[in-house]
């Protein structure tokens, strides 16, 4: 491996000297068919090929060493430019009957392969006309007096159609070679991240469930702390206005240590209150999950709309109530205090679509597109990790879904997860 890795390196450190001695080849070539018209060289004729060539050779070589890349365009038109030059070398030197006449082909591989589609036809086209006029120009200058029938040139006919039938079946091929092979690049970069979002997701899981059991301890000593608090309150005889506040406070306490607990259980795998989690639920109860773990205020501030045929989600319905109380949470986060919040639930061919739209900024073409990273987020310090969306795109993507941003007037959420055959619990 070593040894193929110095190889293949060794190589690609010839390219650029290859490339610029090919520059320099050709303006030699020029210049003295161009400098020196006493020696009468054959290659004064086509010194205007050579030139066109030459300065697109050295354009490509310039762009490529300044900026590690060249415009499609210009490597198009460089070998549009190189096959030109080979039809005046071909002229001078046998016209069609020149065996190098098959680098045409070559001309028209290197296009399609490294250029597009386009500049293939082009190229091919460039080709087929040149090797036509390489026929015609030797039938005027009667070079050409056998192979005839009916007195027509049936040798020159069928090279220059079979000609131009490989350079189209050229194009063609690798072109679809070319697609199949992008197409399988991208299905392997998919599997490959979905993999790597999968390690993530079990680091994450580990740690949660670490931290759960952690926390465990001291949650419950403030529990019983909260208690004690409680009922020694409850002994205070005056004055009553403190120890109704003394108690109304450790009830707080104990709610939200409450709550703190039930959410350490879900983080660790540990959940007590019987949700199926791992039950698909039908939409009305997602909602429902998803509703529980919003304020008042905020409750009162969404639009709900839940299409009586949207579906069940095949996912795992408090799974998916997980994630639509993250796109919930960052809709709020984005709008302002008093900005409406429009959840809207309903199908989409085999989908269930869950659209969550807020009435914020919007979000950068840069954010769209990193947005479901771990620890990703725009939120000021301290307001989030990027923990909830990169959970609701697991979810999705491991249902056989997506979640995908629309900014238009705000931004809409879309979390869409192929629907089940049967319906589960409510």
């Amino acid at each position: 491996m070593v040894n193929d890795s110095r190889e293949v390196r060794h190589l690609v450190a010839w390219i650029p000297i290859v490339r610029w001695s090919t520059c320099l080849a050709l303006w030699t070539a020029f210049a003295m068919a161009w400098l020196l018209p006493h020696l009468d060289l054959s290659l004064r004729a086509i010194a205007p090929f050579g030139l066109a060539a030459a300065i697109c050779r050295t354009l490509v070589a310039a762009t490529l060493h300044r900026r590690g890349s060249a415009p499609r365009w210009l490597l198009g038109l460089a070998l549009a430019a190189d096959a030109t030059l080979l039809t005046g070398l071909l002229d001078i030197t046998g016209g069609p009957f020149n065996p190098f006449i098959v680098m045409y082909v070559v001309y028209v591989w290197f296009a399609a392969v490294t250029v597009s589609r386009a500049w293939g036809v082009v190229v091919t086209i460039v080709s087929s006309v040149a090797f036509g006029w390489l026929v015609v120009d030797h039938l005027r200058a009667g070079l050409i007096e056998h192979h005839r029938l009916n007195d027509f040139p049936t040798h020159l006919f069928t090279m220059w159609f079979t000609g131009s039938a490989v350079a189209e079946l050229v194009v063609h091929y690798i072109t679809h070679a070319r697609a199949a092979l992008a197409q399988r690049q991208q299905q392997l970069d998919d599997a490959r991240e979905r993999a790597v979002r999968s390690e993530r997701l079990a680091s994450l899981t580990t740690l949660a469930a670490s931290a759960a059991h952690e926390l465990s301890t001291p949650l419950a000593t403030i529990a019983v702390a909260a208690r004690e608090l409680e009922r020694n309150a409850g002994r205070l005889s005056e004055p009553t206005t403190l120890a109704e506040s003394l108690a109304d406070d450790a009830r707080l306490i104990r709610s939200e240590v409450h709550r703190c607990q039930m959410i350490l259980d879900g983080m660790s795998g540990r959940a007590t209150d019987g949700s199926p989690s791992a039950e698909p639920l039908v939409p009305r109860a997602i909602v429902e999950l998803a509703w529980g773990r919003l304020t008042e205020e905020q409750q009162r501030r969404v639009h709900l709309d839940i299409a009586p045929d949207a579906g069940t989600p095949s996912a795992g319905g408090a799974h998916v109530a997980q994630a639509l109380s993250s796109l919930l949470k960052n809709a709020f986060d984005a709008s302002g205090a008093l900005d409406k919040i429009s959840l809207r639930v309903a199908p989409r061919g085999s989908m269930v679509r869950l659209e969550v739209h807020d009435c914020g900024h919007g979000m950068s073409a840069e954010a769209r597109r990193r947005a479901g990273e771990p620890f990703y987020t725009t939120k000021a310090p301290g307001r989030g990790l990027g923990l909830g969306l990169f959970l609701a795109r697991t979810i999705a993507e491991h249902a056989g879904g997506s979640l995908q941003f629309e900014c238009e007037q705000g931004t809409t959420a879309i979390l869409e997860i192929p629907a089940a055959r049967e319906v589960g619990p409510a």
